[in-house]
């Protein structure tokens, strides 16, 4: 049960961290600056359903099969889950080297560090 509560909380704080990666993103707003990065001024659609997915879909199917369902297919569902989105958070962490960007700095590598938690906790989590 300890492990269980440990992956709901991580999974949690993944949905909480793409939430404040948004907003820090948004924080020069308050300062009358620009933050767009198109200039048509239109989001593409393929990436707000990708982002959506990522931040949200994915994180909620992962707290559900481990609230609802107790068979191990759902563990293994959950397991690959958190795989993908500490794949995810890896490679978007990298980036900084990329871009830097001093506001993301601390975001994104604990983002990463949650999410290599929660992939380890949902692998052991496997075993019977």
């Amino acid at each position: 049960m300890e492990r269980k509560r440990r992956i709901l909380f991580l999974w949690a704080s993944i949905i909480g961290g793409f939430a404040i990666h948004s907003l820090a993103d948004l924080m020069p707003l308050f300062w009358s600056e620009n933050i767009s990065i198109s200039e048509t001024g239109k989001a593409p659609a393929g990436m707000l359903l990708f982002m959506m997915t990522v931040s949200y879909l994915i994180p909620v199917a992962g707290m559900i099969c481990m609230l609802y369902f107790s068979s191990r297919t759902a563990r293994i569902v959950n397991a690959v889950l958190a795989l993908f989105i500490a794949l995810f958070c890896i490679l978007h962490m990298l980036e900084l080297i990329i871009g830097f960007n001093p506001v993301q700095l601390v975001i994104l590598p604990v983002m990463a560090v949650t999410a290599i938690l929660l992939a380890a906790d949902s692998v052991k989590a496997l075993k019977p």
